[in-house]
């Protein structure tokens, strides 16, 4: 899977974490090798045609759905920079972390994890901690099988556009999705879908906790609020994955989606007015939520993304 982890992040990533259009894992699969000196190596299998039965392609579009729902790393910045929030290290899942965990599940979930945190750490340009996360990607995806998606090649250029963070990100994208065409095409899409759900949880964590309780800002409750329709896609994306370890973790979001359904999507008038020789349109559907069912997923995911980096 990609990210998330797509991700991405995660936080509230497009993992440019950009969406899977046709064939997008063949695209991104050969753009990386091309953008890495057109060394292929013999044993990297060649996938020049990819043929989805109608499962697949419905968890094809569950996660475009997901990650058209979520906001570009820019404007996640612009997001946290206009709520008056820093960077805080503290939040990030802990490097030391990545020893502890020894199922596939864990490491995939923690691979989405690990993704948003180097997107986070990306952002707000933090060489040194960007350099830190991209270790533990690289570990996870070598233990998931993938190695090819964190390489010396690869790791190298992570380590040429170190400051240069729009590099930076196309890069890490490109990596995640190649170890989720990886995954998939060797019949681990179960967990691809893992490694987005890891991604996407961290993102809106990352995003919860810098909003005030007290005071919180409108711009970064309704981003939080937005998310309902990821969830949604989410959720769906899981249940078609006959796999208990999915399952539990479906489960903890289900937990979570009870408390988005408080939210109501609400249809207003279009309406059209010319001030200048300017259109504006207004109008069309919002969402109606109050400031304690925000706080209250705050509260959900947390104790959600603290279980799943146990």
């Amino acid at each position: 899977m990609c990210l998330e982890s797509k991700f991405i992040i995660y936080i509230f990533e497009k993992q440019k974490f950009t969406i899977m259009k046709k064939q997008l894992a063949i695209v991104l699969f050969s753009g990386l090798l091309l953008s890495c000196g057109n060394e292929v190596e013999e044993d990297v299998p060649q996938m020049e045609e990819v043929v989805m039965d109608q499962e697949t392609s419905g968890r094809v579009e569950k996660v475009q759905n997901v990650f058209q729902t979520l906001p570009s790393p820019l404007e996640t910045a612009s997001i946290f920079q206009h709520a008056g929030a820093n960077y805080n290290a503290e939040l990030l899942n802990p490097i030391a972390n990545v020893d502890n965990y020894s199922t596939n599940t864990q490491k995939a979930i923690n691979f989405g994890v690990y993704g948003a945190d180097l997107s986070y750490a990306n952002i707000f340009e933090q060489t040194q901690e960007t350099m830190f996360y991209m270790n533990c990607t690289k570990k996870l995806s070598d233990a998931l099988g993938v190695s090819s998606a964190f390489d010396a090649a690869t790791m190298e250029r992570l380590e040429e556009n170190i400051n240069n963070k729009d590099s930076l990100m196309i890069i890490i994208n490109d990596a995640f999705w190649l170890a989720d065409a990886f995954l998939k095409e060797n019949g681990q899409d179960n967990l691809s879908a893992l490694i987005v759900t890891g991604g996407w949880i961290e993102g809106l964590y990352i995003g919860t906790k810098t909003i005030d309780k007290e005071n919180p800002d409108e711009g970064l409750m309704l981003k939080i609020a937005d998310q309902k329709f990821s969830l949604d896609n989410l959720v769906q994306l899981l249940a078609t994955y006959d796999n208990e370890e999915v399952k539990q973790l479906a489960s903890k979001l289900n937990n979570l989606k009870a408390i988005y359904d408080k939210i109501s999507e609400e249809e207003s008038e279009t309406t059209v007015e010319e001030t200048d020789g300017v259109t504006t349109i207004g109008g069309g559907s919002s969402l109606s939520y109050d400031k304690e069912t925000i706080i209250e997923i705050t509260n959900e995911i947390e104790k959600i993304r603290n279980e799943i980096i146990q």
